[in-house]
C-alpha cells in the first residue's frame, strides 16, 4: 500500500489502519466489537474514523486484535498506515515508546542537556542497526527458500 495523501484526515488514516489490522487478524467488525466490550454500531464509528480519536478504544482495539495501539498511533502521526501493520507483532513502537519511557524517568529533566545533534546521531546508529538486522533477516529468509528448492528438487517426483 501506498502512503495517503496529505489532505487525507487522521480520521481516514485511522479508518484505513483500523480495517486493515482487523482483516489481517481475521476478524469481523462484530467480533472485534464483542472482543472490545462494545456496541457494533459504537465500533462501525469508530472504524470509521467518524470519531474523534479516542486513545481507550484504541488500546482496547490493540488488546482485541493483538496489535500495538502505540504503532497505530504513530502511524496517523508519521502518516504511514503499513508501519501499523508491518509493526503489529513485533509491537516497533511500543517497544521504542518504553524504551523512551524509561529513559524520560532515569533522566528527567537532564534530557535537556542533549543537543538535537547528539540526538540524532544515536537514533541514526539506532536505525541503521535495525537496517542491518532487516537485512540479516531477508538473507536468511532467502538461504531457507534456497535450501527448500534444492531439497525439493532432489525427492522424487510425485507418482514414480
Amino acid at each position: 500500500m501506498k502512503d495517503p495523501p496529505d489532505d487525507v484526515s487522521d480520521g481516514e488514516v485511522l479508518s484505513r489502519i483500523l480495517k486493515d489490522i482487523r482483516r489481517l487478524r481475521g476478524q469481523t467488525a462484530q467480533e472485534t466489537a464483542g472482543r472490545m466490550n462494545m456496541s457494533l454500531r459504537t465500533y462501525e464509528r469508530f472504524e470509521a474514523g467518524g470519531t474523534r480519536l479516542n486513545q481507550d478504544y484504541l488500546h482496547r482495539f490493540a488488546r482485541a486484535t493483538d496489535s500495538d495501539a502505540n504503532g497505530i498511533l504513530l502511524a496517523i502521526v508519521v502518516r504511514a498506515p503499513d508501519f501499523a501493520i508491518d509493526g503489529a507483532d513485533n509491537q516497533l513502537a511500543t517497544v521504542l515508546t518504553s524504551g523512551m519511557s524509561r529513559f524520560v524517568r532515569t533522566q528527567g529533566s537532564a534530557i535537556a542537556l542533549l543537543s538535537a545533534r547528539d540526538v540524532l546521531e544515536i537514533t541514526g546508529e539506532m536505525f541503521s542497526a535495525l537496517d542491518r538486522k532487516i537485512e540479516e533477516a531477508r538473507l536468511a529468509r532467502s538461504l531457507i527458500a534456497e535450501g527448500q528448492a534444492d531439497l525439493a528438487a532432489t525427492r522424487p517426483r510425485p507418482g514414480r
